[in-house]
């Protein structure tokens, strides 16, 4: 079975405007003792969702406070339409997820990434996402 099949669970159908949620901690993020890290890719990605129509969330299990903090840092704002806590029954309901944890991607559906856990500036995690999503139609 190809990566590309093994990171996704049911894909999203058609061209309808998506709402993609975002996973922090480990998937756009790594926290050191003196710094929060943007994955490669972060920006781009966000932007080109952004600018394909859909509608972009950030949430963590850390809460939507963690969520705003990591936007406003990182200069995420002008692509980013919400930050939430991780729950079960945010609205609007994601349509994709994109998280370094399997179980919620394939609770949600979307695509699993590595765990953003060391800086490597050849890390094309998002970037890979965004190929899958472009070979989709979403993008």
């Amino acid at each position: 079975m190809p990566d590309s099949e093994k990171r996704r669970t049911r894909p999203p159908a058609g061209k309808k405007p998506l709402n993609v949620y975002i996973d922090v901690d480990h998937t756009i993020l790594l926290s050191t003792a003196n710094e929060l890290h943007l994955r490669p890719g972060t920006r781009e990605a966000v932007a080109r969702l952004k600018a394909a129509g859909h509608r972009v969330y950030i949430w963590s299990a850390s809460g939507a406070s963690h969520c705003h903090r990591v936007v406003e840092l990182h200069g995420l704002g002008e692509w980013v339409d919400g930050c939430f806590d991780k729950d079960p029954a945010v609205e609007p309901p994601p349509d994709l997820i994109i998280d370094d944890d399997w179980y919620l991607v394939e609770k949600y559906g979307g695509f699993a990434v590595r765990p953003f856990r060391s800086l490597d500036p050849k890390d094309d995690e998002l970037l890979r996402v965004l190929e899958e999503l472009e070979s989709l139609g979403h993008l």
